[in-house]
């Protein structure tokens, strides 16, 4: 079977002309990938792939996908500005042989996106992971180093990864600002932040998230008054100013917002087309 048998293109519109690239789903395994396939991007937890989008090219430096799964959004920040580096953080080898099948057919985009093979938490070390098994071969979305997480989504097994601090991670990177970080790591997003304080207080970086019901939000809170951030709710209809970090039933992503760069939300709000709400 080719290639073109199970790759398809994803697009998104944008303001600057619609952005593209080339995805794989073999089997229709990856059910982010038959959904986007189905409905586009932009539907897809919305409205965060066109926010994401909108961040990603107004920044010069690098994004960070946490998390990055098979890499619809690693892939999706390096479309959307040439100017952007980015580097894709996935932990579990089988999901990560699929992520780099994708990057390979986009050349053009992967010089541009390293890959690393490791968590990030708060704390460096070797840590128990837990993969979501499910009953019809799908590739994995709900996998953490959260055991009551994949306890409550069901079958898993147990393997160990290397974790590491997003701190030390940083500490390499010399003068390379990190401006844009998206965070989905089924319930453990606490950590990553807990492990990254001195990075965010040094870069000021635009970071979205996903809270989900269970989610410890005790970290949130805490940087939101000590690194001084806001919280925006991402609702399919409006971006709704929270003073506190909770999870909305229909706003699971969130965009903390350094308080310095507030203006960005109206305008977010202007080119969306999108409200602004105050919980």
């Amino acid at each position: 079977m080719s290639d073109r048998a199970f790759t398809f293109e994803i697009t998104i519109p944008s303001a600057d002309g619609s952005i593209r690239f080339v995805f794989g789903n073999r089997d229709n395994r990856d059910h982010i990938a038959s959904f986007i396939r189905a409905k586009g991007l932009a539907s897809y937890e919305a409205p965060t792939p066109s926010v994401f989008v909108h961040l990603a090219r107004q920044v010069a430096g690098l994004v960070l996908d946490v998390g990055a799964n098979t890499g619809v959004f690693a892939l999706l920040a390096a479309a959307a500005n040439p100017q952007l580096c980015v580097c894709a953080f996935e932990p579990l080898e089988s999901v990560r042989e699929l992520l780099r099948e994708n990057l390979a057919y986009n050349p053009g985009l992967a010089s541009r996106i390293a890959v690393e093979p490791f968590a990030l938490s708060r704390a460096n070390g070797s840590f128990p992971f837990f993969e979501t098994i499910n009953d019809q071969g799908l590739i994995t979305t709900s996998s953490s180093l959260e055991l009551e997480h994949a306890q409550q989504v069901g079958d898993f097994r147990s393997s160990s990864v290397v974790t590491r601090t997003l701190d030390g991670w940083a500490e390499a990177l010399g003068r390379a600002a990190i401006e844009l970080v998206k965070i989905d790591v089924e319930g453990h997003e606490d950590a990553v932040i807990e492990g990254a304080q001195k990075t965010i207080d040094r870069h000021r970086p635009f970071i979205i998230l996903e809270i989900l019901g269970p989610s410890r939000v005790e970290a949130f809170d805490r940087m939101l008054i000590e690194s001084d951030y806001l919280d925006i709710a991402l609702t399919p209809s409006a971006l709704r100013h929270c003073l506190r970090v909770r999870f909305h039933a229909d706003a699971w992503n969130h965009l903390l917002c350094p308080a310095e760069k507030a203006q960005r939300v109206l305008a977010l709000c202007r080119e969306l087309d999108l409200r602004l709400e105050f919980a």
